[in-house]
């Protein structure tokens, strides 16, 4: 057994983890302000606490990698030695300055998510659709981005601009990814064209959510809703 340094993706892995944590609780599926909202958005802050907290110590293990100039070690199998052409050299400087932009950028995402929330919760629907609007334009390809974009289509419901919210829930439903997401775009755009009386095309958005996603929580409340009256 061979003592070597350890890879920076484990702490890059850890702090995304710590950047996540501040967006998974923002799943619910109403359109607008309500007390189910403001509780998550409770949880959000509580949450970003957390997330600030494990930030706070993953920095403080930076510095001291850059004042030392060494890594943490971790007991790995021998391999075979490379050439000395082969080996890079080895730059705690440089390495802790890209993991210190990582954070930062993971600190920033969060803390653009959570703004457009907050506004979406207390019902500033012109500043929560502003919010979300430069967080898709900032991280496009973000894994909450799904997300980001159901919220969008939420407040701009709430002020009524309902061909714009409808484009974006289309987008959610027809992309491959964020697809947890696509039954809660289904059901609030079957309600889009119920308030556009458009009948013939929310009974279509609602049928392919029954037949593309039968257990999801939003099919399940429209089964109840259908039932006959006994």
């Amino acid at each position: 057994m061979i003592k070597v340094s350890t890879p920076f993706s484990a702490l890059l892995h850890l702090a995304s983890a710590a950047g996540l944590l501040l967006l998974t609780a923002c799943a619910p599926t109403v359109a607008g302000p309500s007390t189910a909202l403001k509780q998550q958005f409770a949880q959000l802050q509580q949450q970003q606490n957390q997330q600030a907290e494990l930030l706070a110590a993953l920095q403080q293990q930076l510095n001291q990698i850059q004042w030392s100039g060494t890594l943490p070690t971790v007991e790995v199998q021998p391999q075979p030695a490379p050439q000395e052409a082969e080996m890079p050299a080895l730059k705690p400087a440089v390495t802790s300055a890209a993991v210190s932009q990582e954070l930062a950028v993971i600190a920033d995402s969060a803390s653009s998510y959570l703004e457009a929330f907050s506004n979406l919760a207390a019902g500033r629907n012109t500043a929560a659709e502003a919010g979300f609007t430069r967080f898709l334009q900032n991280y496009p390809q973000h894994q909450y981005s799904a997300n980001a974009r159901y919220w969008l289509a939420s407040a701009q419901t709430a002020q009524g601009k309902l061909p714009l919210a409808a484009s974006n829930l289309r987008q959610i439903i027809s992309a491959e990814t964020g697809q947890d997401k696509a039954p809660a775009a289904l059901a609030l755009l079957a309600k889009i064209y119920q308030q556009q009386q458009l009948t013939a095309e929310a009974e279509e958005v609602l049928e392919q959510l029954r037949s593309r996603y039968p257990q999801s929580s939003e099919a399940e409340r429209l089964a109840k809703t259908t039932e006959p009256q006994q």
